[in-house]
């Protein structure tokens, strides 16, 4: 499959991509009481350097310090959680099943808020004063002060969601797509590629470069701010298999990527990188 791209020709090349290099860190060490975590749908990088994880099957969010180590259960959800973002101080903004959102106080081990919205809930992003929910058939931005909702109607398919610097990124699964609209959802560039394969999770970091998990093919791969050009960056050979989620602290330079660690899709961890 040839790269695609909005744009009627696209550059080789963009400078910096060659130069980004993860190195490997640390991966978190998952308690043998909650080895049944099943795909690990969202892990996040918070501004303390500590880890959060989704568990979907059990519906529960876990804590994990700077080191890896395992520290405690935050909260369990009535509905299934689908995906994560860090919102502003200890909140963490979470979708859910049945249409939900929910806010939740890391350090209170509390649900503080639950949002019903109109439209499915896939991925979530926020820039500390509103939040984008994507879905299949359209996507709403959240103000989170006084959570008004606004649909995004052009904003569709999207499976997992970024925002930078006013721009909305999300992966389109079954299309192995990259796709960057506007901040009132018109589209500015689509970008496909035979490294990607089945998109999961993606994550900016401070330049804009889209880093995308590609779980079919067990790669990293990471596509310029314009959407012109991609490199794999971490593969199978490195040791991810299978990976869905991935977040970026873009302060610190400290990805998360989920990643099976046997045949066994419930035996999961994350590996921590600085890139």
């Amino acid at each position: 499959m040839q790269e695609i791209c909005d744009q009627q020709q696209c550059a080789p090349n963009v400078c910096g991509i060659e130069q980004i290099k993860p190195s490997l860190l640390r991966r978190l060490t998952i308690p043998k009481d909650i080895k049944s975590l099943g795909i690990i749908w969202a892990c996040l990088v918070l501004p303390d350097g500590k880890f959060i994880i989704i568990d979907h099957n059990k519906k529960r969010l876990h804590l994990f310090s700077n080191e890896g180590i395992y520290i405690r259960k935050i909260v369990t959800f009535k509905e299934y959680p689908n995906n994560a973002c860090f919102v502003s101080n200890n909140t963490v903004a979470v979708t859910l099943e049945a249409n939900q959102m929910a806010l939740v106080d890391v350090e209170k081990n509390k649900i503080i808020n639950t949002t019903k919205l109109s439209h499915k809930c896939y991925g979530v992003a926020s820039d500390g004063k509103t939040l984008v929910i994507s879905s299949d058939d359209k996507s709403t931005r959240v103000n989170l002060i006084d959570m008004s909702q606004t649909i995004l109607e052009g904003v569709v398919k999207l499976k997992s969601i970024s925002l930078f610097q006013g721009n909305i990124y999300g992966t389109v699964f079954y299309e192995d797509q990259v796709r960057c609209y506007t901040s009132t959802g018109e589209p500015l560039w689509t970008f496909q590629s035979h490294d990607i394969d089945y998109s999961g999770g993606l994550a900016l970091d401070k330049n804009g470069f889209v880093f995308i998990a590609s779980y079919e093919n067990n790669k990293i791969v990471v596509v310029s701010p314009d959407g012109k050009a991609s490199k794999t960056i971490v593969s199978e050979a490195d040791g991810i298999k299978s990976p869905v989620a991935i977040d970026i602290n873009r302060e610190t330079e400290m990805m998360i990527v989920s990643s099976d660690i046997s045949d066994d899709s419930c035996d999961q961890t994350a590996f921590v990188y600085k890139i």
